[in-house]
């Protein structure tokens, strides 16, 4: 299949092709499907089947062996950016002020998108319900405002925070996606929006297993 007939990739997707050209690159065989499906929080390596499906159909991977268990990549690969990764942002520090950038990270062109975009490591598991789990690295695209539902990196009191945002009036609520902790709510005028989260990109088993390390950063205070 030529490379022009490619589709687009959704974003799980992308992090599914990025999880198996890092395994490959590092001279590994490609992950597993109970890997694949462990490293993602899935129930069942039937959604990892399907995704890698989708992937072979798009001409990004190709399937064989048995079962279709053997992933080879084809030799086109999505184009990539390459975007800040920003560390603690200081009160009043514009987040990509040159002293709040630590280092960059490739990510999937369509993440980048048009305007201004960062990457922040996420520091804890108060958003582990949403799939984000410490060591994660988020996508944020900055902007000022968001939608309810959106999950948002916010300055509150001079700390960042990463959490689902609702608004009601003049009330922001700011929510984890965890239950052992309790909602931040505070009025639209004591918070303030950085961006909002359009990828995740995630550490296989933290760079552990795959020999891939993440930039020598410092967790931020997500």
């Amino acid at each position: 299949m030529k490379s022009a007939t490619k589709a687009r990739l959704t974003r799980i997707q992308a992090n599914i092709l990025a999880a198996i050209e890092r395994r490959l690159d590092s001279g590994e065989s490609a992950p597993s499907y109970r890997e694949l499906r462990e490293q993602f929080g899935w129930s069942s390596t039937g959604t990892v089947r399907d995704h890698l499906q989708a992937l072979a159909r798009k001409g990004y991977i190709e399937l064989s062996g048995p079962s279709h268990r053997h992933v080879k990549l084809r030799r086109e690969r999505p184009r990539t950016s390459r975007i800040p990764v920003v560390g603690r942002v200081a009160a009043g520090v514009p987040v990509l002020a040159e002293e709040n950038i630590e280092g960059h990270l490739p990510v999937p062109e369509e993440w980048a998108g048009r305007g201004a975009s960062f990457a922040l490591r996420v520091n804890g598991d108060s958003m582990i319900d949403a799939g984000i789990r410490e060591g994660d690295y988020v996508v944020v695209r900055q902007r000022v405002s968001a939608d309810n539902g959106d999950i948002v990196v916010a300055e509150i009191a001079g700390e960042t925070t990463l959490k689902r945002f609702w608004r009601s009036g003049r009330t922001v609520v700011l929510k984890p996606e965890n239950a052992r902790y309790e909602p931040i709510e505070v009025r639209t005028d004591s918070s303030a929006i950085q961006g909002v989260v359009v990828g995740l990109m995630r550490n296989y088993d933290h760079g552990k297993r795959s020999g891939w390390r993440p930039p020598p950063i410092e967790d931020s205070n997500l």
